[in-house]
């Protein structure tokens, strides 16, 4: 067995109220640490269902986010106005659920230019803007992919230098993204991985507990930082030994 720099807290929920509840109360203590320390809170986001759980939290906590800045950790290679746009999908739903966040609070990626200089814009909009992400909120896929790390593309895995990549022949479409990372990711002074559904209860343990490296999401490792998994009574059902 591998093992883990950081500590990991695992914040198990019963229902999707505690689960929302769970997330609201990472955020308001990433918020207030990163603004007692700068005057922006850097976060990195996920699509899927993160989505919806993340604007129930914001909702339901009524947090200041006038000083926070949305980065994305990974993005689909589509326009902005594509169903598939991850950032598409966050702005149709805070538009009308949380319009007080604004769209200059988003950093987006270009997906306008070609797929490598995309990447490469990227990169330099997160360097100009971030030394190290206050959080990252991280999805994970039954396959145990990561942001657009695959397990069938283990060489991104062995990027060491640059802080995002292009990715094709994507094995879940859409075939082209660009991703943070683990250079990037494990630099971050809070991770959070929100994990539901029994369907991936085996990959959880396999992962968090096994730290089975053939997964993707096993090497995210923070060098100096906080790493927290938040599972739903089905995807954390094969993790007791961690609570």
């Amino acid at each position: 067995m591998s093992e883990r720099k950081s500590t990991l807290k695992v914040i198990p929920s019963a229902s999707e109220e505690q689960l929302v509840q769970a997330l609201g109360d990472l955020l308001t203590r990433c918020s207030q640490e990163a603004l007692a320390r700068q005057d922006k809170f850097s976060v990195g986001l996920s699509g899927g269902s993160l989505i919806q759980l993340l604007t129930k939290a914001l909702k339901s906590c009524n947090l200041k986010t006038a000083n926070w800045v949305f980065f994305f950790c990974d993005e689909r290679y589509v326009p902005l106005d594509d169903s598939d746009s991850t950032y598409g999908a966050y702005r149709a739903e805070w538009l009308t659920q949380l319009p007080s966040i604004q769209e200059s609070q988003f950093v987006r990626a270009d997906t306008s230019i070609p797929l490598d200089a995309c990447a490469a814009d990227y990169e330099a909009k997160v360097k100009s803007q971030v030394d190290r992400f206050d959080l990252l909120l991280l999805g994970m896929g039954p396959d145990g992919h990561t942001c657009s790390l695959f397990p069938e593309q283990p060489t991104t895995l062995q990027e060491t230098q640059r802080l995002v990549i292009p990715i094709r022949n994507s094995p879940k479409p859409p075939p082209e993204r660009i991703t943070f990372t683990l250079p990037l990711i494990n630099n971050a002074r809070n991770v959070a991985f929100v994990v539901t559904g029994g369907g991936k209860a085996s990959v959880v343990k396999s992962v968090f507990v096994d730290l089975d490296k053939k997964f993707p999401a096993a090497w995210v490792n923070p060098t100096n930082g906080q790493l927290t998994l938040m599972v739903d009574a089905g995807a954390g059902k094969e993790i007791e030994t961690l609570k």
